[in-house]
């Protein structure tokens, strides 16, 4: 627990840092108030957000100090999570016998009426000689920060920039959320048979993913004609034999994603379906020889899509073949036909040529990648050929 404290307290601070240089000025506070950009500035994630999507957070900051400000019933989870130096500002109204614990010199909490009264006052604490704010969300933010700062600026494309470019204690969060999850579909995989259901799959690959140490995220196992279901829930459908099944996956360990697909048959893969995955593993394959540092992600999309074309699918169309993997399953840089970015060192992206076809099926191998200084390096190393369930 006293490390996770640490890496939590140290990745945050050092997020904080990235930020604020990459805004600039010694007039600055930044004000953070999306969930995934209050758990990247201060290391805390809260339960809140999966039952109250209204539930309003915000971590106000410069580059020497912050403060985190969360509903009353949130304070003790956060300080469990970010350990010594907490500063708090509640709003609302918890109860805890929390008597003895306030008397802990390393925490600070304060308890306000509203949360638009203690971002304010987080702000006036911090900023009494800032001119300018920097958030991602003005729509989050009491219409009093315009009166009362010179400048008052949104700029969420900040946020999701800064986030592209992982530490390396990203990396390694994100390297053993991968692993965790492909032992956990490897071990589903081995124990599948004809006859259980797509839930007996799905139990066991959460079940497998917990073991690992990580948090279930989606759980997407879909067979037959399901499979063409781009991201569905598990059902009782029963696996049978010729069943293509195709599962996607994913969890966090300590807040970062995991993001895996491969593919399955019961029994012997028709002809057909044979045609169809190896096209679209050519595609991948193609995406993961060319991603490295300085291609641009429009000319690796079109690349992916012309070798699944000319390997079998001639008509394959596909609206990304990518994205970037972190605090989110899905984040920045979309690897698509348009907006073409740089690939940067640093940035971990996942790679894909899925396809779906209604009433037939579908398949899918997804992988991640950290791109290095002239390389890329695969985080994911399960084998990418199509996996035979016993029927």
């Amino acid at each position: 627990m006293k490390q996770d404290q640490n890496n939590a307290r140290i990745l945050a601070g050092i997020n904080r840092a990235k930020l604020v240089a990459s805004l600039g000025g010694p007039d600055l506070l930044v004000v953070a108030t999306s969930p995934h950009d209050v758990f990247y500035c201060s290391g805390y994630k809260s339960m809140g957000f999966d039952t109250n999507p209204q539930q309003r957070m915000a971590v106000v900051f410069h580059e020497e100090d912050w403060v985190l400000v969360g509903p009353m019933a949130d304070c003790w989870c956060a300080a469990e999570a970010i350990g010594s130096g907490i500063r708090y500002f509640g709003y609302g109204t918890f109860y805890f016998d929390d008597r003895e614990a306030m008397k802990q010199p390393d925490i600070h909490v304060e308890n306000f009426r509203t949360f638009d009264e203690a971002v304010l006052q987080a702000a006036a604490c911090l900023g009494r000689t800032k001119r300018r704010i920097v958030t991602d969300a003005l729509t989050s933010l009491p219409d009093a920060f315009v009166r009362l700062y010179a400048e008052v600026q949104q700029s969420p494309e900040s946020f999701t920039r800064c986030r592209a470019i992982k530490h390396p204690l990203e990396v390694a969060f994100l390297r053993t959320a991968s692993i965790g999850t492909e032992k956990a579909l490897s071990l589903a995989l081995a124990q599948a048979r004809a006859g259980m259901t797509e839930i007996d799959v799905a139990a066991s690959i959460t079940f497998e993913i917990m073991r690992a140490g990580l948090t279930p995220g989606f759980i997407v196992v879909t067979s037959g004609p399901r499979a063409a279901l781009a991201d569905a829930y598990p059902t009782t459908r029963v696996l049978n034999p010729g069943d293509v099944v195709r599962i996607d996956i994913g969890g966090t360990f300590h807040g970062y994603w995991s993001d895996t697909a491969r593919t399955a048959v019961v029994g012997e893969p028709s002809s057909g379906l044979t045609t169809v995955f190896r096209a679209t593993a050519v595609g991948l394959e193609t995406a993961r020889r060319l991603a490295r540092p300085g291609v641009m992600t429009d000319g690796l999309f079109r690349e992916a899509v012309a070798a699944v074309c000319a390997a079998g699918l001639p008509d394959y169309r596909r609206h990304h073949v990518g994205h970037g993997l972190g605090i989110e399953s899905h984040e920045y840089p979309t690897i698509g036909p348009s907006a073409g970015i740089c690939l940067e060192a640093g940035m971990v992206i996942n790679l894909e040529t899925p396809y779906y076809r209604p009433m037939w099926g579908g398949v899918m191998i997804e992988d991640t990648l950290l791109i290095t200084d002239d390389d890329a390096e695969p985080l994911t190393e399960l084998d990418r050929g199509m996996f035979i369930i016993a029927g």
